[in-house]
Parts: C-alpha cells; sequence; structure tokens
C-alpha cells in the first residue's frame, strides 16, 4: 500500500515537473526514500533527501530543511561554475568587458555568465549592440541595471547565468561570460 501511495505521489509531482521545469528535495524516512526511488517514473527529478525529524514537523520546520539542502547544491553549482570560467580563461573563451558581454549574449554566444551579487551598473542604450555608462539612473530612458537585461538574454539562448557573492570570481572582475565560440 505505501509502494502504491508513492507511486500516486510520484505521478503527482512529475505532473507539476512537466509544468514548472522544477525538481524537488524529499522529506521523509530512509525507508520511504528508497521506496520512492523505486517506484518513481522519472527519479532524477528528486534533488536529494533529508531524514524527517518527527519532533519538528511544523511547516516551516521542514521548508527550512529542504532549503538547507537547496542552498548546499546551489553553492557547489556556483562554486563548479566559477571553475569552469577560469578554465576557460586559458582557451580565450572569457569575457570580461561590459559592452563585449553584452553583444556576445545578444548573438547567442553565451554558454556561462558569472555576476557577482553586489555588481550592477546603470546604461542607457545607444543602439540595438552598445550603450553608454550612465551614474544618474534618474535620467529618462536609464536602464537601471544592464546585468538582468545580459542574463536574461544568455538564458533565452540556451545558456546559464549565476549571480553569486562568493569572492573567487572577482579575479576576473564583477561580471564574466564564457562564450560558446
Amino acid at each position: 500500500m505505501v509502494r502504491e501511495f508513492l507511486n500516486k505521489v510520484d505521478k503527482a509531482v512529475i505532473k507539476v515537473q512537466h509544468k514548472t521545469d522544477l525538481n524537488c528535495v524529499v522529506i521523509c524516512n530512509e525507508d520511504n526514500y528508497s521506496r520512492l526511488m523505486q517506484v518513481a517514473d522519472k527519479p532524477n527529478i528528486y534533488h536529494r533527501y533529508a531524514s524527517i525529524d518527527y519532533n519538528n514537523t511544523a511547516n516551516h520546520k521542514i521548508v527550512s530543511q529542504a532549503w538547507d539542502i537547496i542552498k548546499e547544491m546551489q553553492k557547489k553549482r556556483r562554486t563548479e561554475a566559477i571553475s569552469e570560467i577560469k578554465e576557460a580563461v586559458s582557451q580565450g573563451k572569457i569575457l570580461t568587458d561590459l559592452q563585449e558581454i553584452y553583444r556576445a549574449a545578444k548573438k547567442g554566444r553565451g554558454e556561462l555568465l558569472i555576476t557577482h551579487q553586489d555588481f550592477s551598473q546603470a546604461v542607457k542604450m545607444t543602439d540595438e549592440f552598445s550603450f553608454d555608462l550612465v551614474q544618474d539612473v534618474t535620467q529618462p530612458e536609464v536602464i537601471d541595471d544592464i546585468t538582468g537585461n545580459i542574463a536574461w538574454e544568455v538564458i533565452s539562448k540556451k545558456g546559464r547565468a549565476i549571480f553569486t557573492s562568493q569572492d573567487e570570481i572577482r579575479d576576473l572582475g564583477h561580471i564574466a561570460l564564457k562564450v560558446r565560440y
């Protein structure tokens, strides 16, 4: 009966995953997680699991457990992305000039964008592929932070964008783009 129940749960999670493209963290005991993995149609959508503390089952406690797992996974992904960027420097595939990064992102060349979380730059567009840096964000037609636009261009063209507070990226500046070619 437990396996049948977990199979129904799996089907419901898959429905949500198809709509949202989000994966899942499971909070349960080890035995139930093992059974879930046995019946799961797509076990790769379950990131990890944490053992439930039956003395602390309030929603905010369970959410906190899941969030700890997600934070750990995000830090690992950011660290791997920073290593990937640093390896690409020797291959000549890294851009650090903001104008060059923007042009490459618009043209679909961006594979991996890493931006330090504290970095922002206001700009005023001069044409489709270039801009002037601006200090006063209250001027008309000023984009208060071009990094969001760049990240969108990279992501919309099947690249990845990561914002990090890890200072390892500062060796390259505040923003770096690994290009495909």
